[in-house]
């Protein structure tokens, strides 16, 4: 890795720890607890865990994903002290209850917040960072596996030419990320394959994210008759 690479390594690294730790000019507490943000929370259904709220959840989810240590023994730990320390307020650092209530989060509740706080940052960009005054965004497509469940095995299947038992579920996605800011927009997953779970009927879902004089940047894979 060149001395260029290390720069922006460090430097998202660098704003990670901000956003985990709250800083103001980069706060997740400013971005969940708007309006907007508050609305689709409470349409989740209720939590009768005091502790693990919807907000409390997804706040605690985010920052374990941001933390180096992706345990939840330790994001669980996080709450622990903060109740401690804000409250003087002991409470359990079993997992269990947080692992609970993040499964109790929605997948389109999670989608609503991705795109609600994608705008907001996207429409907050200054000026000199948009190229040419317009907003830069870019697509693209992957592959990952998941937990070997029976539901994940259900609704994203192993690789059909792997024995059944041996593989693992695998799932497709697409974004659509602002380059100017770095932030998702929106995204769409399916399962590795069948019929609309291809990248570019992927992306065609979700191109309502794609505005008018948009600069967009994707592979020569997207630019089909069917996607243009």
């Amino acid at each position: 890795m060149d001395s260029k690479q290390n720069c922006v390594a460090a430097q998202i690294e660098k704003h990670k720890q901000m956003l985990s730790n709250g800083v103001r000019e980069i706060s997740l507490t400013d971005m969940l607890t708007s309006e907007v943000c508050q609305q689709i929370l409470s349409e989740c259904r209720e939590f009768r865990d005091r502790i693990y709220t919807p907000l409390k959840t997804i706040f605690t989810f985010i920052k374990q994903v941001l933390n180096p240590d992706k345990s939840c023994k330790r994001a669980v730990t996080g709450v622990v002290v903060e109740r401690l320390v804000l409250n003087g307020e002991t409470i359990s650092a079993n997992t269990g209850p947080y692992c609970k209530a993040r499964k109790r989060i929605p997948e389109e509740a999670v989608q609503d917040l991705v795109k609600v706080t994608g705008k907001m940052t996207s429409e907050k960009t200054l000026t000199p960072w948009r190229a040419y005054g317009r907003e830069l965004k870019v697509f693209d497509g992957s592959t990952a596996k998941m937990s070997d469940t029976a539901a994940n095995q259900s609704e994203y299947p192993q690789v059909k030419n792997q024995k059944k038992g041996i593989g693992f579920p695998i799932i497709r996605f697409v974004v659509v990320m602002s380059l100017t800011v770095g932030t998702i927009l929106n995204y769409a997953m399916s399962a590795y394959s069948g019929k609309g779970t291809g990248e570019s009927s992927l992306l065609r879902s979700i191109f309502n994210c794609i505005k008018k004089d948009d600069i967009v940047l994707g592979d020569r894979y997207f630019p089909n008759f069917f996607t243009i």
